[in-house]
């Protein structure tokens, strides 16, 4: 058995594992002495390299790239003095406002940024980026930010690959725990290529924290009122850099409070009465999982009775419903849309979407798997446990098992569900009490799994009386980035069309030369001069004159 390790026990683990393993490194100067005062006197700094308890070897690493990193960038000597002053000046980056989570916001401006630049100016700006960065992480280690770049006006010569994979590789290496996600605003079709690159240079959980929004979405993750115009916002702030910006905080104490303020769960509701007491303990949920695939991470043979069967021996089965939803998921999400945890892999990652179906319901899914290989029990709690009907709310999930979750929204409550979270919880159960209430009711916080999930309305459409056209239209309008490729492929359509019809206007002229020029070959100069002057004799003889 493995044992549960609370935050402290995992401190320690990290920083006696490191000592040993890097004890060279330590001695050599290969770090900062301040950072390696900071790893042995600072849990909050360890902290913030711990994912969960089963990657705290990965965490030790990431600690010493991040410590060479720091050492490499003199990141504890950064001051304003060595950074790009007019990239500051333009905009390039800064904080302001916050995401709708209450996270701080690193507004990046790439128009601002050149590829072509030159090697010092491009160095200064990676400083300010870490300087910007450092500064957020000192002031409050372990409240997340949002990178948002905008990517409005950009050309071919903002576009730097190498630029981004910098930026992500901060936080993925340097600051493991520190980003929330990162948003691309608007980003032209030209970068897709370079996108891929970059999408198989990530992990899964990296991955998993890109974002692609656009003007119709980026609500979805920032309020209107903290959205600049250019992104249908109401925010009308303008930048303005101002000069020993290192001696102030980036936000004040009393958004900090904002940002501290918390959001209160309270225990769902079950969609029937009965559903309820057939979860209360760890031994009676087996008959609401499926089989799950390791390598596919999808159900691959369901369970005879996973069709919402309840103690009265009813069957729900719900599966046209689920595989329409399903359908529209997949058009209008990304590819990534699942949360990878270190108990369970939730999916969708960020949003449930409640689409009102024909019979006048609205509802969506929540998918939970355990890949791990011992049980994990979970709880769904939510903001107004009034709004909606959720079956199941508790359970266990057996090894190499998933559980899907039927979230109802009732129908009175639709106008303002887009203000309503969910929290998942998850826990450990080895060893430990058969009861779900009092097993989350005496577990430490630190061992509790949480994961948030927004929620908004979609409207499904009848997938099957649509036709192809149209639902081709419907998924261009809910991707842009698929839009803009349909859109160039066209383009490139009619130009192909227009280079083939010069191509044969060319061989035409090229044709009626070389005919000419052998006609004067053969024939003689006296012969061509006769032919080229028949036009003009007619035209003489036609007037009357002669010569």
């Amino acid at each position: 058995q493995i044992l549960i390790m609370g935050i402290n026990e995992q401190i320690r683990y990290i920083r006696n594992n490191f000592e040993k393993k890097y004890a060279e490194n330590i001695a050599n100067g290969i770090y900062d002495a301040r950072d390696v005062e900071k790893l042995k006197n600072n849990s909050t700094f360890v902290h913030t390299f711990i994912r969960s308890q089963e990657h705290l070897d990965e965490a030790i690493d990431l600690l010493h790239s991040s410590l060479k990193f720091r050492k490499e960038m003199k990141v504890n000597d950064l001051h304003e003095d060595m950074l790009e002053r007019k990239f500051l000046e333009q905009g390039g980056l800064y904080f302001h406002n916050r995401d709708i989570n209450g996270h701080r916001i690193l507004w990046l401006k790439i128009k601002v940024h050149r590829k072509d630049a030159p090697a010092d100016r491009l160095a200064k700006e990676k400083m300010a980026l870490v300087f910007l960065i450092e500064k957020a992480f000192t002031e409050s280690q372990l409240h997340q930010i949002v990178v948002l770049l905008d990517m409005t006006s950009c050309g071919l010569i903002n576009l730097d690959i190498d630029y981004v994979k910098y930026i992500i590789n901060i936080f993925k290496m340097y600051y493991p725990t520190f980003l929330d996600c990162m948003l691309f605003y608007d980003m032209p079709w030209i970068f897709n290529a370079a996108w891929k690159v970059i999408r198989a240079w990530l992990n899964a959980e990296t991955a998993a924290l890109m974002k692609f929004v656009t003007k119709a979405d980026i609500q979805s993750y920032i309020k209107a009122a903290d959205l600049p115009p250019h992104m249908s916002g109401l925010d009308t702030f303008e930048y303005v850099y101002t000069p020993d910006m290192a001696s102030q905080p980036l936000y004040k104490d009393n958004d900090i409070t904002k940002s501290d303020k918390k959001v209160h769960f309270r225990e769902a509701q079950e969609h029937s009465l009965n559903s309820s007491s057939a979860r209360t303990s760890i031994s009676s949920s087996d008959s609401e999982s499926s089989k799950v695939d390791r390598s596919t991470k999808q159900p691959v043979d369901q369970h005879p009775l996973t069709q919402n069967q309840n103690n009265n021996g009813n069957v729900n089965n719900n599966a046209t419903g689920k595989r329409s939803l399903m359908t529209v998921r997949s058009q209008s999400s990304s590819s990534n849309s699942t949360f990878v945890g270190r108990l369970l892999t939730v999916s969708p990652a960020d949003e449930l979407v409640f689409q009102q179906q024909a019979t006048g319901d609205s509802y969506d899914t929540i998918t939970l798997t355990n890949t791990l290989p011992h049980p994990v029990a979970f709880k769904v709690k939510t903001t107004s446990p009034e709004k909606f009907k959720v079956r199941p709310s508790s359970g266990l999930i057996k090894p190499e098992r998933t559980e899907e979750i039927r979230v109802n929204l009732v129908s009175e409550h639709s106008e303002d569900v887009s203000k309503e979270k969910f929290l998942i919880m998850a826990i450990d159960t080895r060893g430990k009490s058969a009861d779900l209430h009092q097993l989350f009711k005496e577990a430490a916080s630190d061992t509790i799994m949480q994961h948030k999930l927004r929620c908004s309305l979609g409207v499904l459409e009848n997938l099957q009386d649509k036709t192809r056209v149209s639902s081709n239209i419907r998924t261009s309008v809910e991707n842009p980035l698929v839009f803009k490729v349909k859109l160039l492929e066209l383009q490139t359509i009619r130009m192909q069309r227009q280079i083939n019809i010069l191509l044969v206007v060319q061989i035409l002229t090229a044709s009626i030369l070389i005919l000419v020029m052998m006609s004067y070959a053969c024939f003689g100069k006296n012969f061509f001069s006769h032919f080229l002057s028949l036009p003009f004799d007619f035209f003489n003889k036609s007037s009357g004159h002669r010569p």
